[in-house]
């Protein structure tokens, strides 16, 4: 049975992400930047998985899921659907190609050693698992789940901790046989301004928006995927048949730059203030700005948005990840779904026109939101650091829920 170090030096942690979707990465980025505000000593790392295998690779591996979401959604709905029927378990080739591909990444942990292997991408744990079993002195894993839904390529008997988004989100790990006792419900890291709230007349006025006027955000994510432009053009549309109001109508375009080339030369509604800009790194003062978002409902800008207490109209969500989380925050009263964009100008006319039905969401979002998810997460990881020692050790009972 693997025995799990006990340092007598500050905690080692390895935060490892992969590029396969980029909430991932923030999920990991968010832990780093939080543990650096802790009130106790740590050593931590992030990795992408991949950085460590064959660029070709790399490059196929999330060239193409950005692919196959752009292009095929439906495809990758059919996928993630048949992939959850049964365990997962690879082909003999299959793992004698991830022990010649992650061997990098494999000699990079053996060489710092961590005591935790915290990991938002399954991938961080899955193409290791074998050797992870029979590391003797192996560090704990930890995996940090980052969408609502999960799926059950996360579950694998090498990890010792799951965390997750909601009392749901526990249930669907408890149903595909995981001990609810390696389930902590935390919610999913964020980056530590998602965890304050701020006067959105005050953030209005720093970025240069109208401070009194209601204020629409739409989110293509940051590698500007889905129609935005399409998105935004009824929007806009639906804005300007709601006058005397006046808006705000902030599109954030990502990395796509024909998106912003597109909304930039398309003339608002004279009652809307249109505002379009590419990739921002600033999301938490557009969301502190906003009223209401108009985006897909991958998990971090969810997970974000409701930390902000910011509800959400869902449009395009990808079949799968997505189109489950999309029905969790409708469920809870944070989110509602639009189905095309007729059915979102629909929305957008009933939520706006109707005080009580965008006040009520809002209520709702501040309630589902998880704002310090990465901190609590972060304790929970150093509790183990401190006080496991063995794999079949006793749960404390503090740490059983949450």
């Amino acid at each position: 049975m693997p025995v799990h170090h006990i340092p007598s030096r500050p905690p080692r942690i390895a935060v490892v992400a992969c590029t396969g979707g980029a909430g991932h990465l923030r999920a990991g980025q968010a832990l780093v930047e939080t543990a650096r505000s802790l009130d106790v000593p740590v050593e931590i790392e992030f990795w992408d998985v991949l950085s460590f295998t064959a660029p070709w690779f790399r490059r196929m591996y999330a060239d193409t899921y950005l692919h196959m979401i752009n292009r095929t959604p439906e495809l990758w709905g059919y996928l993630y659907e048949r992939t959850e029927r049964r365990p997962h378990e690879n082909s003999p080739l299959i793992r004698a190609f991830d022990r010649v591909n992650y061997d990098r990444y494999w000699r990079a942990l053996k060489h710092f050693q961590p005591d935790v292997l915290l990991c938002t991408h399954f991938l961080a744990y899955l193409s290791i698992a074998q050797r992870l079993r029979r590391w003797e002195m192996r560090p704990r894993v930890h995996a940090a789940t980052t969408d609502f839904d999960v799926h059950r390529l996360w579950i694998h008997d090498v990890v010792d901790r799951y965390y997750v988004f909601h009392q749901e989100s526990r249930w669907q790990l408890t149903s595909k046989g995981v001990d609810e006792n390696r389930i902590c419900v935390t919610g999913i890291p964020v980056h530590p301004p998602f965890t304050r709230r701020v006067a959105p007349e005050s953030v209005r006025a720093r970025l240069g928006l109208g401070e009194r006027r209601t204020t629409i955000l739409v989110v293509a994510g940051g590698f500007g995927v889905g129609r935005v432009h399409e998105i935004a053009s009824t929007v806009a549309s639906t804005l300007g048949r709601l006058q005397p109001r006046r808006y705000n109508l902030v599109v954030v375009c990502g990395r796509n730059e024909e998106a912003l080339r597109r909304v930039r030369s398309a003339p608002p509604p004279p009652n809307v203030a249109l505002h379009p800009v590419g990739f921002v790194d600033n999301m938490h003062d557009w969301m502190d700005a906003a009223d209401l978002l108009v985006s897909k409902s991958g998990g971090l800008t969810s997970a974000e948005a409701l930390a902000k207490g910011l509800p959400l109209v869902v449009i395009d969500p990808i079949p799968g990840q997505e189109s489950r989380n999309a029905d969790l925050m409708v469920e809870q009263g944070a989110a509602w779904k639009a189905i095309d964009l007729s059915h979102l100008a629909y929305k957008l006319t009933h939520i706006l026109t109707t005080p009580t039905v965008l006040a009520r969401g809002t209520r709702a979002a501040r309630s589902l939101g998880r704002p310090h998810a990465a901190e609590a997460i972060l304790r929970d990881v150093l509790q183990y650091t401190r006080g496991r020692e063995t794999r079949g050790a006793k749960t404390s009972p503090s740490l059983r829920r949450k």
